[in-house]
């Protein structure tokens, strides 16, 4: 949101009604939204001119004191143009572009009593008895070229694509912690409304779904903030050689004579905290090496990072500026044995941090990053300079304060991450709000096909709802609409994202959601003066300072559509730019299915991506993507599959395979599916099926963080504490440690009769229900029917999950009470254990298991937030028992089946080893054979 909003804002409740002699409206008074009443009959022109009078800026000064006065309002089409009378004091010390953004807030907010349907402002005044703009007179320094701006040619050919692999996007994240020259030091930019904050929420949106949406398109992308969420961090540096080790390493191979010193400046490590002017890449006295290249390699630079804690981390590589750069330069990410290599460009985007991908590294492994000197323009060079991985906490003093922020760089604002990023000074001098759009300026090359887009929300006094849409409006004095003053295509930017929005949420979340129209107004994020070489526009999502908007908000469904909307609207303004056909990226795959029908064998299959006929889905998918993994976390490069099915008929037996597939078109590639897994089978071997139905992600699961900072608690969306789609991994992990083989199932097969549960195929069923509750039924009548006949054919079932006695017992209709008393011989007790510890019972399959800890927050699965307390019925008996006391599972043998019932979901134990014995103690209960590759090693049937 532009910079005038507060964390108080509120927004109009009451309008002009018959008869009366008032009008409701809001303006800015003591650092908040206060509401006002105007003379309904005083005319348009008195009534702007009261508002600004009252309304005051960050100084409690009125916005336009004595002798200055607004002297006419007319109204031409969607446009309100408005002339103020203002005197030289208020021209030389009053009129900036903060002021200019502060009244376009204030007059947007008020339009829709005051003026219904005006959607453009415009502010003039008369100097010499000349009409002229107010944004005229102001006197901005235009961001300077970057020095190595001087790629003559596109990296790729220009032409009709129908993806984005040819467009550079620069991506706002819009507000984050910054440095205020005032009490609040370090402080966001807005407050809590409905426990969220727009610095966090509309950022966590963008990072963790809307960049891989583009990501999946083919594009290069630039961010005004960090994108990594990963607060830990690691940079290697060319200079750091081997006296490092604890940190990471660089070392050169092959042929010595092909490297050299450029002579230029480079990153140098062990620098930070830097200082509020800092320049990570040339200030600091760092150099880096080049290799001359060669149609094959024959020299290679090697970073060999040290991770301490395993996660996922965004992979950063810099190089210098200087010297005849290659367009492919060639570097290879190590991650958990897979070779993945990324092709660079680097006769551009020199001094900065340019984003690779994103790769799960195992604390201690063997990873690396490798430079090749292979090239198809043999005898230039390659720059190897440092390496990043991870988004790190802020290491940039504020410039008021001269302090840390103390908290994660992805939060931090555009300020501090522009110089981090290596930006001219006159780039993130003038504040947070332009470094966003004077850093794409500064770091977009000539030849580059680019947008500028800002995803924020709105706020003012707690009623308004919807989305609305921003470009900049220094339009002429005499009011006519003139797209070409915002950066020419900013209008028909703005028509594709905001049509869309409105479709896809009304298509796939509100009917009736408001649309507050596309508009434009004085934004400095947007003005073309900061960034004139692409169009711009500034989205307003939703209000969060209404309690509908912010649930739509916080929800992470909201977020996901409202990033394919906004992929979808930028592709659709490409297209419709350079006439071509439109096809977007198809959805994932569903129903997926990994089984190993004979011995060494892999079978994958799934069905195609739904599409639809209300613009709101993907295009249909041309073929698939297959990844394969030793660990489910670290994938292949993928084999193409033109059918729905993969078969590999040689694979290790004993060996587990975890997969994951994506649709692809021509448009790009989707989302991942969920991951499932299975052990190729031994010949005979007895296996059993995991099932995974945990399918839930939304509100209800966002983590609520305590940041005492801004003086509350904050629902936080952080994805890989809420639902990580891979549970298989702990599931298949622990069976495969007992040498039990395993196929694995996506619950939907069951839920569509596409699957039939068969205890000869597989004696056991090990179902996944972590956090799947109500919302989302735990187990629904299909499902429920099959495991019945499965039961009832002497199935034997382990089932998990700490939502599946609240569902069907205490919410439960009279069919779901019958199935859970009956069948699974357990009534629901209570919703909170109120502890995330559990005892095995004597007596009991589990009795070995002495102290057993589930995620408390702090664990590698997730919070199990309420952890069913549950009650053995109709013979059955517990097996675990809270530390508070209450059963924590139920077992039973009716002769016909047996089962286990967990009511905490079986991923969430903290220790890798206590899911091993609990699954084995399992087994045995069950009485699953035992087999494995030692055994056939010796040639025992």
């Amino acid at each position: 949101m532009p910079a005038v909003k507060t964390q108080l804002l509120l927004l109009v409740t009451a309008a002009l009604l018959s008869g009366q002699t008032t009008q409701a409206a809001i303006i800015w008074q003591h650092s908040q939204w206060q509401h006002t009443e105007l003379q309904a009959d005083s005319g348009l022109t008195e009534q702007v001119n009261t508002l600004l009078k009252r309304s005051q800026n960050r100084h409690n000064q009125s916005l336009l004191p004595a002798d200055n006065q607004v002297t006419d309002t007319k109204i031409l089409d969607q446009a309100l143009i408005i002339t103020v009378q203002i005197n030289h004091h208020f021209k030389q010390h009053m009129l900036n572009e903060s002021w200019l953004e502060q009244v376009s807030r204030l007059l947007d907010l008020n339009l829709d009593q005051l003026a219904p349907g005006i959607r453009q402002i415009h502010l003039n005044t008369t100097i010499d008895g000349r009409s002229v703009s107010l944004p005229s007179l102001l006197h901005i320094t235009p961001v300077p070229d970057k020095p190595d701006d001087r790629v003559k040619t596109r990296r790729k050919a220009a032409g009709p694509v129908t993806d984005l692999s040819d467009k550079t996007l620069f991506i706002s994240q819009a507000h984050g912690w910054i440095d205020y020259d005032d009490f609040r030091e370090w402080s966001t930019q807005r407050g809590i409304t409905h426990d969220i904050v727009e610095d966090f929420v509309n950022a966590e949106g963008i990072n963790q779904y809307l960049l891989d949406y583009f990501s999946l398109a083919g594009a290069e992308l630039f961010t005004l903030r960090e994108r990594d969420l990963n607060t830990q961090m690691v940079i290697v540096d060319n200079e750091d050689g081997l006296s490092n080790p604890t940190n990471g390493t660089y070392l050169e191979t092959g042929d010595a004579g092909l490297f050299g010193d450029s002579g230029a400046n480079g990153f140098k490590n062990f620098q930070a905290p830097y200082s509020d002017t800092n320049d990570p890449f040339r200030d600091n006295g760092g150099t880096d090496r080049i290799i001359t290249t060669s149609p094959t390699e024959t020299a290679t630079a090697v970073w060999r990072p040290v991770i301490s804690e395993a996660d996922e981390y965004d992979v950063y590589v810099s190089y210098s500026g200087v010297g005849n750069r290659a367009s492919d330069a060639r570097y290879t990410i190590r991650h958990g044995g897979i070779d993945t290599t990324v092709l660079v460009d680097q006769t551009k985007h020199r001094y900065v941090w340019n984003y690779l991908g994103r790769f799960y590294f195992a604390a201690g492994g063997d990873h690396a990053i490798t430079l090749s000197n292979q090239s198809a323009e043999p005898g230039t060079s390659v720059s190897a300079d440092a390496v990043r991985l991870g988004g790190g906490m802020g290491d940039v003093i504020g410039h008021n304060n001269g302090t840390l922020s103390g908290h994660p760089r992805w939060e931090e604002g555009a300020r501090t991450w522009t110089q981090f990023q290596g930006a001219s000074q006159s780039v993130y001098q003038g504040g947070d709000v332009t470094a966003r759009s004077r850093f794409a300026d500064w770091e977009h090359y000539s030849v580059e096909d680019s947008v500028y887009v800002s995803w924020h929300s709105n706020a003012a006094t707690g009623n308004a709802r919807g989305t609305s849409s921003y470009i900049y409006s220094a339009n002429p004095p005499d009011g006519t609409y003139d797209i070409t003053q915002a950066h020419p295509g900013s209008a028909n930017l703005q028509t594709a994202i905001h049509e869309e929005l409105i479709n896809d949420i009304r298509a796939g979340w509100d009917a009736n959601w408001s649309d507050r129209g596309k508009r434009s107004a004085y934004f400095g994020e947007v003005n073309p003066t900061h960034n004139d070489e692409m169009p711009a526009v500034l989205l307003e999502m939703a209000f969060h300072d209404n309690a509908d908007d912010a649930d739509a908000l916080r929800h992470p469904g909201f977020r996901k559509l409202a990033a394919r909307a906004i992929y979808q609207g930028v592709v659709r303004y490409f297209a419709e730019r350079d006439g071509i056909n439109i096809t977007l990226l198809p959805e994932p795959p569903s129903h997926l299915q990994v089984t190993s029908p004979a011995s060494g064998t892999l079978q994958v299959q799934w069905q195609a991506p739904l599409t639809d006929n209300q613009d709101l889905l993907g295009d249909a998918a041309d073929d698939y993507l297959v990844y394969l993994s030793a660990d489910g976390k670290n994938f292949d490069n993928g084999t193409v599959v033109d059918g729905l099915s993969l078969t590999l008929a040689d694979r290790t037996p004993g060996e587990m395979v975890f997969v994951k597939v994506k649709a692809r078109n021509a448009g790009g590639r989707s989302l991942d599916s969920e991951t499932l897994a299975t052990r190729i089978s031994y010949q005979g071997e007895p296996r059993v099926l995991v099932i995974n139905g945990f399918d839930r992600l939304n509100s209800g699961q966002l983590i609520l963080q305590n940041m005492p900072d801004i003086g509350g608690f904050v629902d936080r969306m952080y994805l890989s504490q809420m639902n990580t789609f891979d549970y298989i991994i702990q599931h298949g992990t622990a069976l495969n440690e007992s040498g039990v083989g395993f196929d694995s199932i996506s619950n939907e097969l069951i839920e569509d009769a596409l699957f039939t549960l068969n205890p000869v195929s597989h004696l056991a069923v090990f179902w996944i229900l972590g956090e799947e509750s109500s919302l989302g039924d735990t187990l629904n009548n299909a499902e429920q029917a099959a495991l019945q006949s499965y039961l009832n054919a002497g199935g034997k079932l382990f089932i998990s999950g700490a939502e599946i006695g609240w569902d069907l017992d205490f919410l439960g209709s009279g069919a779901d009470q019958d199935f859970y008393h009956n069948t699974l011989m357990t009534a629901y007790v209570a919703d909170d254990a109120n502890t995330f510890n559990a005892t095995g019972v004597s007596g009991s399959p589990f009795a070995s298991l002495n102290s057993l800890d589930f995620d408390d927050g702090t664990g590698p699965a997730y919070r199990v937030e309420f952890a069913d307390v549950l009650n053995p019925l109709n013979g059955a008996a517990s097996c675990l028992q809270y530390s508070t006391g209450g059963a924590a599972c139920t077992f039973v043998d009716t002769g016909t089946y047996q089962l286990i019932h967990l009511g905490f979901p079986f991923e969430t134990i903290t220790q890798s080893a206590m899911r091993d014995e609990l699954m084995a103690e399992t087994l045995n209960y069950l009485a699953i054979p035992y087999f494995s590759d030692v055994i056939f090693a010796n040639s025992f049937d």
